[in-house]
């Protein structure tokens, strides 16, 4: 690896973490799709799967429903990634030994 590159367990927390703030701005366009559209405060489950229909939350917040999508579905790829490459690590660590040159990390 490249001597400028951060050690890829950095790499991947901060995947990790951006992945996270991604969702929490996607919670909180909820809340405020919610609070516009005059819903009780609050989260349901239910409102996850509303906001990957068209529509759902009526047509003049179908700009918000749809920037509420793009923050989790960008946040869920971050975070895939992130435990992608923590899984990465992990397996490379407990098949090191049987491997030695191999070097997957």
């Amino acid at each position: 690896m490249p001597p400028d590159l951060p050690p890829l367990s950095d790499i991947a927390t901060a995947f990790l973490f951006v992945g996270a703030l991604f969702v929490l701005r996607f919670l909180l366009a909820l809340r405020r799709l919610r609070s516009e559209t005059g819903a009780q405060p609050g989260f349901a489950l239910s409102d996850f799967s509303r906001t990957r229909r068209l529509n759902a939350f009526g047509a003049e917040h179908e700009p918000e429903r749809r920037h509420a999508v793009r923050q989790l579905y960008t946040g869920l790829a971050f975070l895939a990634l992130g435990v992608g490459l923590f899984g990465w690590l992990l397996a490379a660590s407990l098949l090191g030994f049987a491997v030695p040159a191999a070097r997957l990390a």
